[in-house]
């Protein structure tokens, strides 16, 4: 009768069975903390590419308020501004830049200044007049910078937008 010595064999499986669920468990592990990373990165570009839009249209709807007003369509709109989604020139009118401050986040999710806990992003509309068309009273350059920090630098999106005189 042969006999076999199988005490040893348990501490070698165990151990081939570790080797083998790490080599499965570590890289599953990586893409997962990896895609939760990029996906906070790609909420704050899409965030910010929002508010950056929203800046050029409050600034639209201001155009379109000085029309409806009988008022020269960039009235009171040149320079650099700090906008909310209400701005408009009765209730709530554009605010200097001044120090950028950063944009709340109120209780029903709407980015603004006056309430609610501050978030990363920082918005500033710079208007100008078309420095290529001199004498021209007939188009407006809108530029609404949104900024926020990341891990490594500070991010910048910025949209462009050109209204024109043309009412």
């Amino acid at each position: 009768m042969i006999k076999t010595n199988n005490r040893g064999t348990t501490i070698v499986e165990a151990l081939v069975v570790i080797v083998i669920l790490s080599l499965g468990l570590i890289p599953s592990l990586t893409v997962i903390v990896t895609v939760n990373s990029l996906s906070s990165i790609i909420m704050n570009d899409l965030i910010g590419a929002n508010l950056a839009q929203e800046g050029v249209e409050v600034v639209r709807s201001l155009r379109d308020a000085n029309w409806f007003a009988s008022r020269s369509f960039d009235n009171n709109l040149i320079g650099d501004w700090t906008v909310e989604w209400n701005t408009n020139w009765v209730t709530n009118p554009p605010q200097p830049a001044g120090a950028n401050p950063a944009l709340k986040l109120d209780s029903n999710g709407l980015y603004n200044y006056a309430t609610g806990p501050d978030t990363y992003f920082r918005r500033r509309i710079f208007i100008i007049k078309d420095p290529t068309l001199p004498g021209c009273n007939c188009e407006l350059r809108v530029i609404s910078e949104v900024t926020w920090p990341t891990k490594k630098t500070t991010r910048t999106l910025t949209v462009e937008s050109h209204l024109f005189n043309w009412k």
